[in-house]
């Protein structure tokens, strides 16, 4: 069965593989008034995920731009210097592919999931959820897991990735009417301005012992062992774009950050999907040791928040309260008004900038949650 969107029209997709026919998408793209985007990407045996799909719809036309085939400066080019909206869906991963192609980001960014939370749908709420809320539309998921790399792609494949760009489209104008009708329609493009921002996509060689499970286990001698070996592995797994745990998987990481000697046989075994180089071991084996000669003020401290001060608990408890009242009232997403950390921020800073004393925050939850500390 055809399904027609919101504009009437049972679209067919068109496949583009050749330069030629790319100049002409971005000659239509210069001309729409807007463009609901998607990518689809591999990223199962690789660092950096590999863009294999760009959908793109204009109330005219969807297309499908195989980047395997062409490439995409042409595009990215447009993108980037276009003035017109352009709506993605849940954008982090879309925009970090497009920021690892082209170096850039379009300033004209939307995100109908950040539409959502201002419009008290949910805080994360997915495109099919969306879809079926919005659209009285179920999605076909039967592509979800499929291979986009591979070529040709199908007819299957195809219409499951017009159709993440297809109803987009059609939701995107319900969204803005919504909001205007709300007054919130400043506070969600103010909102979406930040996601222009490259910054969160500049490598992170810092802190990546972090999120290795089972590190809290370890002294503090053993983390800034830990430290040093996350942060060899970042370097190689870069190098090599090759997933982490290819490189060093966490187990192996822990092992050797918690042994007294260096253990070169917790090292490639016989099912590893990498083999490190008797230079890179003997590599590691050096960054070991340089983190064991560290003094104690040098180790790796976390960056918490302590929260057991009675009064600022106190505080915080009045704050949380009074988000959840007017999360409630305004049928907004709670955390989108204000985070435990943003009023934890608040209290501690109370003068200075931050989320809630400035843009569209301030005078919303900002000032109310400023007049508890008085």
């Amino acid at each position: 069965m055809t399904i027609t969107d919101g504009f009437g029209l049972a679209q067919q997709p068109r496949l583009i593989q050749s330069t030629s026919a790319l100049h002409d998408v971005c000659d239509q793209i210069a001309e729409s008034t807007w463009a609901t985007i998607d990518t689809e990407f591999m990223r199962e045996s690789t660092y950096f995920p590999q863009l294999c799909l760009v959908q793109i719809a204009t109330p005219d036309a969807i297309w499908l731009i195989d980047p395997l085939a062409v490439p995409l400066a042409p595009l990215w080019h447009e993108l980037n210097r276009t003035s017109s909206p352009l709506v993605f869906h849940a954008a982090e991963q879309d925009l970090e592919l497009i920021y690892l192609d082209s170096g850039a980001l379009p300033q004209t960014l939307r995100d109908s999931q950040i539409a959502a939370a201002f419009l008290g749908l949910g805080e994360q709420i997915g495109y099919a959820n969306l879809v079926n809320r919005l659209l009285h539309v179920e999605l076909d998921k039967s592509q979800s897991r499929t291979n986009w790399a591979q070529r040709p792609l199908t007819a299957e494949q195809q219409h499951y990735a017009a159709d993440d760009v297809r109803f987009l489209r059609s939701m995107y104008p319900l969204l803005r009417e919504q909001l205007a009708t709300k007054n919130r329609l400043a506070w969600f493009d103010e909102e979406c301005a930040a996601l222009s921002d490259p910054q969160r996509f500049q490598p992170q060689m810092t802190g990546l012992w972090r999120k290795v499970r089972g590190q809290q286990a370890l002294r503090a001698a053993q983390r800034a062992v830990l430290d040093a070996i996350t942060t060899w592995r970042e370097a190689w797994a870069r190098e090599l774009n090759l997933p982490r745990r290819w490189v060093l998987s966490d187990e192996q990481a822990l092992e050797l950050a918690g042994s007294r000697q260096f253990r070169p046989n917790l090292l490639n075994p016989k099912n590893a999907r990498h083999h490190l180089s008797v230079e890179q071991v003997d590599e590691l084996r050096a960054t070991i040791e340089r983190a064991k000669q560290l003094p104690p003020e040098a180790f790796p401290q976390w960056q918490a928040y302590q929260r057991t001060d009675p009064e600022t608990n106190a505080i915080l408890n009045r704050m949380q309260a009074l988000v959840q009242e007017r999360s409630k009232l305004m049928e907004i997403s709670p955390s989108l008004l204000a985070t435990t950390d943003d009023m934890l921020r608040l209290i501690r800073a109370p003068d200075a900038l931050n989320k809630l004393t400035t843009g569209w925050r301030c005078d919303v939850i900002g000032l109310p949650l400023k007049s508890l500390l008085d």
